[in-house]
C-alpha cells in the first residue's frame, strides 16, 4: 500500500508541475516612460536604454511564496514551476523558477518578507536567474551567453514601477580602487593544493557574515536607526547577485548566517566603523568587528560594505584568521557595478583569485593575462582609464583565477563549510586538433574545440589566451620584440559553439582599427602579432547550471590536461587575400580569380598544401557559400559566383589542416547577369584506389535572362595523362546538368585531379573546376628484415649499394632519398629498387638512406640504412732503425691512421730485396 501510495504522490506531483509550467503569469506590463518620469523619487540606476513597466505586486508574491524549495526537486529543475520576465528588447523569456535561500532559517525568521529565488532558461537554456522579493522591491538578475539583463525598481523606494535593461547599457563610475594585501598568516595557513580542479559535482557552501556601515545604510534611502528591513534587503539583493555567478560558475554558495542583522548598523554616528572612507583602516575593522558581534567559530567568511574607500581583500582568507579581511565600499552601492564588478570581485580576492589584468592595477606578473584593464571579474574593466576595453565586467571569472580559487576551495579552502552534490556532471572535452599549428605573421586565425556533457546540457565555450609577461599596454603586442610573450587577445564572452576567430570578425571586418573605442563586447583588446613568437590558449567549457554549474579547461593547466595548446607565429609576411579586396563588381554566374600572397605557406612549417575558399554576403559575418572546397595553395584560382545579388560580398581563403586565413578588405558587389550561364561550382566525384574504368561527375549549369542557346562543354585543362573527360549529353540545354566521366581513372593514383571545363554557348563562355577525387588504397608492403634497406660498411673511395624488396600491391616507382644531417631528400635519378652511391668520402659516415616505395594506390617509405665509411690506413711514423747485441731482442715501432686496424710485421735478411712475415 506504501508502494501505491508513494506512485500516486508522484504522479500528483508531476501532474502540478504540467500545469505550473503551462501556466501563465503575465506580472509585468509595459508602461509609457512619460509617466514614469513623474515619480518623485531619486533613480540610482539610468542605464542608457531601458523598458519600462508596471507590476502587479500582489500577484507576484503570491506566485513566489508558493514557489517549492530547491531541494524538493532532487535536481530535476525542468519539473519547477514557470515564469515569464520581460526582456530589454521587448520580448519575454521564460524560466524554470523555485525558492533558493541564501539565508539561514534564522535569519529567515527574522525578515520573514525578503526571499530569494533561482533559476533556469526555457527559451534561452544558457540562462540563469536569480531572483529576490523584499521590502525594497523585485529584483531580477538574467546571466546570460546572449546578453546578461536585469530587473529592477525605476527609482528608490517605487516597488511598481520597473525597468528592464541589458547589463552592456549600463556603466559603472570610475572611481573604484582595489587592493590586495599580503598576509602571510594566511598563507602559512594553507595547505598544497593540486594545480587545477574541475568543478561541479559538489557545491562547496560558506557561511558568510556581511557587515556594514552606517554610512552605507543611508544608501538604500534608510532613515536612521529605523529600518533594519530595507537595509537587510539591499545587502540580500547584492548578495544574491553574487551568488548567482559564483554557483554557476565556481560552484560556491554563499549563505547570511542566522545574526547577520548584529553587524548591519542603521547610524553611521553609532556604528563601531571608523573607516567608511578608508580602506587600509576598514579592513582591520571589519575583523574585529564581525569576530566580537558574531564569534570567530560561527562564520566561514565575511565582509564589510562601506561608501568610501574603495575595495580592499586579503587573498585566500575563509577559513583562517584573516577571514573577514574583506570590504567593498562605493558611493553607489546599488546596482549591477556594485554587486558583480565590485562585491563579487573582492570576494573573488577572498577566494584565492588575484587580479588578472596587465594593462594597470596590482597582481603578480604571472596573473596579468588578460589585455589592458581585462574584461572578467577579477580585472579592472571601466576603471582603468586608456587602457579601458570595456566599461563593465563580464559576469565571469578568467581561467586564471577559476584556477586558484579552484586551488583554494580544494586546500586551505576545504577545512571550513560545508558540502552538497549538485547532481550535476562536468563536461568532457574532446582531443583538440591543431595544436601546434604555425601561422604567418599578422594573420588572423580560428581555434575550435567541442565538448559532451553526461547529463545532455547545453555547453558554452571560451578560448581564453595564457601568455603574460608583466605590466604592459593594451595593443604592445604590436611593437614587442621578436619572442615576446605580451598578451593580445581579450577574454571574450562564452560563446554557444566551441570555435572563436583571433580577432573578432568585428575587428577584422573593421580593418584593424588602431585605436577603437572602449565598449562592452567591442573591438578594443586585440591585435595580432607583426612578429614571431609563441602563443598559449586554454579552452574552458561550462554547462551554465544555475544551481551548481559544471566547468572543464583544457592545457597542461586544465582539470581535464592534454597538453598546453600551443600556436607558433612565424615567417615574415601575413598571408594576404589580394582579390577580390573590395570595391569590385561581379555579374552573378562568372567565373572570377581569387589571389592571394601565398608567403610560403605551402611549405615547412606551415605545411598547407590546400586551401578552402568560401563567400559572404553579409560583409564578413558569415561565410556559409564555399566556392571550393579544397584547391592548391598556390596563390590563385578561378570560382564561379553565384547568382545571389549583394553590395556586401567578402571571399575567405582559409587553410586546410591549419587554423589561419585572410579575407576581402572591403564589400565588393554581386549583380545579376542581363543573360547568360552559369555553372554551378562544387562538381565533384570520388572512388576508391583502385578506380574503376569510369568516374562521373554532376555538373549542374544555370540560366539567367531566359537564355537557352545550348552549351558546347570541353576539358580544356589538368586531364590527368592517359585519361579523357567526355561528357553526355553535351550539348547541354542551359539550366540542366550534365555528367563529366574521367574514362581510363583505373590508371591513376591516388589524389585530386582537378580539371577545368570550358562551356561555350555563343558568345557566352564560362569556366568551372569539376574534381575527381581517388582516395588513398593499399601500398605495397616492405616487411621487416633483409627486405628492408641494411647498413653498409665500406671503404673510402668505395660505392656503396642499397635496396629493397616490396611485396603485395604492384609497385609503380622508387625514389630513394639521403639525409645527410638536416632531413630527408630526394636524390635525383635513384629511381629504382636498388641504389648504388658515387665513391664514398669520409664525411658521408653517419649518412642515412631510404627509399619511398609507390604503388598505384599509396606509398610506403622503408626504414633508413645507415651508412659507414672507413678511411684507408696511412703510415704516420716508420719503424727506426736499431742496433743490439746477438742475444738481445730489438723493439720496433709504428704510428698509423685509419679505422679497424690491424698490423703484421715483415722481415728481410737480404737488406729489403724480399720480405717476409716475423718469425719465418
Amino acid at each position: 500500500m506504501k508502494k501505491i501510495y508513494t506512485s500516486l504522490l508522484f504522479i500528483a506531483f508531476s501532474l502540478l508541475s504540467f500545469i505550473n509550467a503551462t501556466a501563465q503569469n503575465d506580472f509585468f506590463a509595459d508602461v509609457s516612460a512619460a509617466k514614469l518620469s513623474t515619480v518623485n523619487a531619486k533613480r540610482v540606476i539610468v542605464p542608457q536604454k531601458f523598458r519600462t513597466l508596471g507590476l502587479n505586486n500582489e500577484a507576484m508574491k503570491s506566485f513566489l511564496w508558493s514557489l517549492p524549495a530547491e531541494k524538493t526537486f532532487l535536481y530535476r529543475f525542468n519539473q519547477a514551476p514557470v515564469i515569464e520576465l520581460p526582456m530589454p528588447d521587448g520580448r519575454s523569456a521564460r524560466f524554470h523558477i523555485w525558492e533558493s535561500s541564501i539565508q539561514e532559517p534564522g535569519l529567515e525568521a527574522k525578515f520573514p518578507e525578503i526571499k530569494t529565488f533561482a533559476g533556469q532558461g526555457i527559451d534561452d537554456p544558457y540562462a540563469t536567474l536569480r531572483l529576490d522579493y523584499t521590502p525594497n522591491g523585485f529584483h531580477a538578475q538574467v546571466l546570460t551567453v546572449q546578453g546578461s539583463y536585469y530587473i529592477d525598481p525605476y527609482a528608490r523606494g517605487t516597488i511598481s514601477d520597473y525597468i528592464s535593461y541589458f547589463r552592456s547599457d549600463y556603466a559603472k563610475a570610475n572611481s573604484f580602487l582595489c587592493e590586495v594585501p599580503d598576509d602571510p598568516t594566511s598563507i602559512a595557513n594553507r595547505n598544497p593544493t593540486p594545480e587545477a580542479a574541475c568543478r561541479g559535482t559538489e557545491m562547496r557552501i560558506y557561511r558568510v557574515a556581511v557587515a556594514c556601515t552606517g554610512e552605507y545604510a543611508q544608501a538604500p534611502g534608510v532613515s536612521a536607526g529605523t529600518n533594519p528591513a530595507t537595509l537587510h534587503a539591499a545587502i540580500v539583493t547584492t548578495m544574491n547577485r553574487v551568488v548567482g555567478v559564483y554557483e554557476r560558475d565556481i560552484t560556491v554558495r554563499l549563505v547570511l548566517i542566522a545574526n547577520n542583522n548584529l553587524i548591519e548598523y542603521l547610524d553611521a554616528a553609532n556604528d563601531p566603523f571608523n573607516g567608511n572612507n578608508n580602506a587600509n583602516v576598514l579592513i582591520n575593522e571589519s575583523q574585529t568587528v564581525i569576530d566580537a558581534n558574531i564569534g570567530a567559530a560561527n562564520y566561514d567568511i565575511g565582509h564589510t560594505f562601506s561608501t568610501g574607500g574603495g575595495g580592499l581583500a586579503q587573498l585566500n582568507s575563509p577559513c583562517g584568521n584573516s577571514k573577514a579581511r574583506g570590504i567593498t565600499g562605493s558611493p553607489q552601492p546599488t546596482g549591477d557595478a556594485y554587486d558583480i564588478d565590485y562585491v563579487a570581485h573582492e570576494m573573488g580576492h577572498q577566494l584565492g583569485g588575484n587580479h588578472t589584468m596587465a594593462g594597470c592595477g596590482s597582481s603578480p606578473n604571472s596573473t596579468k593575462l588578460e589585455v589592458g584593464s581585462g574584461t572578467s571579474i577579477q580585472a579592472y574593466a571601466g576603471i582603468c582609464a586608456a587602457e579601458n576595453i570595456q566599461p563593465n565586467s563580464d559576469p565571469f571569472f578568467h581561467s586564471k583565477s577559476f584556477d586558484e580559487i579552484s586551488n583554494f576551495l580544494a586546500g586551505f579552502g576545504a577545512t571550513c563549510g560545508t558540502t552538497a552534490p549538485t547532481g550535476n556532471s562536468i563536461p568532457v572535452i574532446d582531443p583538440l586538433t591543431s595544436n601546434g599549428s604555425t601561422i604567418p605573421i599578422n594573420t588572423p586565425f580560428t581555434l575550435s574545440g567541442t565538448a559532451t556533457d553526461p547529463d545532455g546540457d547545453p555547453l558554452i565555450y571560451s578560448w581564453e589566451q595564457q601568455d603574460f609577461t608583466g605590466a604592459v599596454t593594451w595593443n604592445a603586442g604590436a611593437t614587442a620584440p621578436a619572442g615576446n610573450t605580451v598578451p593580445l587577445f581579450k577574454m571574450r564572452l562564452p560563446k554557444t559553439t566551441g570555435v572563436r576567430t583571433f580577432p573578432d570578425p568585428a575587428v577584422i571586418n573593421a580593418n584593424f582599427p588602431a585605436n577603437p573605442p572602449s565598449a562592452m563586447n567591442g573591438l578594443k583588446g586585440e591585435t595580432l602579432s607583426p612578429v614571431a613568437r609563441p602563443m598559449t590558449f586554454r579552452l574552458i567549457v561550462r554547462d551554465s547550471k544555475a544551481a551548481g554549474g559544471g566547468v572543464a579547461s583544457s592545457g597542461s593547466g586544465g582539470c581535464q590536461s592534454g597538453g598546453v595548446y600551443t600556436i607558433t607565429v612565424g615567417g615574415t609576411a601575413p598571408f594576404l587575400l589580394t582579390a577580390p579586396n573590395g570595391g569590385e563588381s561581379f555579374p552573378g554566374n562568372t567565373s572570377q580569380n581569387v589571389t592571394w600572397n601565398v608567403v610560403g605557406t605551402n611549405a615547412a612549417p606551415f605545411n598547407v598544401t590546400n586551401v578552402k575558399i568560401s563567400l559572404s554576403t553579409d560583409g564578413g559575418l558569415t561565410y556559409p557559400t564555399v566556392l571550393l572546397a579544397s584547391t592548391a595553395n598556390d596563390g590563385t584560382e578561378a570560382v564561379t559566383l553565384p547568382n545571389t545579388p549583394t553590395t556586401t560580398a567578402k571571399v575567405k581563403v582559409e587553410a586546410i589542416g591549419n587554423v589561419f586565413f585572410d579575407v576581402s578588405n572591403a564589400n565588393f558587389s554581386i549583380t545579376i547577369p542581363v543573360s547568360g550561364f552559369a555553372f554551378t561550382p562544387g562538381a565533384t566525384a570520388t572512388a576508391a584506389c583502385p578506380s574503376p574504368a569510369t568516374i562521373a561527375a554532376s555538373l549542374a549549369t544555370t540560366a539567367t535572362g531566359g537564355f537557352n542557346t545550348p552549351i558546347v562543354l570541353t576539358a580544356i585543362a589538368g586531364v590527368p595523362a592517359g585519361t579523357t573527360v567526355t561528357f553526355a549529353p553535351n550539348p547541354l540545354t542551359p539550366g540542366s546538368s550534365t555528367f563529366a566521366t574521367l574514362n581510363n581513372a583505373n590508371t591513376l593514383a591516388n589524389g585530386t585531379y582537378n580539371v577545368t571545363v570550358q562551356g561555350i554557348a555563343g558568345a557566352s563562355t564560362q569556366t568551372t573546376t569539376v574534381s575527381f577525387i581517388v582516395s588513398a588504397g593499399t601500398a605495397p608492403t616492405i616487411t621487416a628484415g633483409a627486405n628492408q634497406p641494411q647498413n653498409v660498411i665500406v671503404c673510402a673511395g668505395s660505392t656503396a649499394g642499397f635496396s629493397v624488396t616490396a611485396t603485395g600491391a604492384a609497385v609503380t616507382g622508387y625514389q630513394w632519398q639521403v639525409n645527410t644531417g638536416t632531413g630527408f631528400t630526394n636524390i635525383a635519378g635513384a629511381t629504382s629498387a636498388s641504389y648504388t652511391t658515387a665513391a664514398t668520402t669520409a664525411a658521408m659516415t653517419g649518412y642515412q638512406y631510404r627509399v619511398i616505395v609507390t604503388g598505384q594506390c599509396g606509398a610506403t617509405t622503408s626504414s633508413a640504412a645507415t651508412l659507414t665509411v672507413n678511411t684507408a690506413p696511412a703510415i704516420t711514423t716508420s719503424p727506426s732503425g736499431t742496433t743490439v747485441c746477438t742475444g738481445s731482442t730489438a723493439t720496433f715501432t709504428v704510428a698509423a691512421t685509419g679505422a679497424g686496424l690491424s698490423y703484421l710485421w715483415q722481415v728481410s735478411t737480404n737488406g729489403g730485396t724480399t720480405c717476409h712475415p716475423h718469425g719465418w
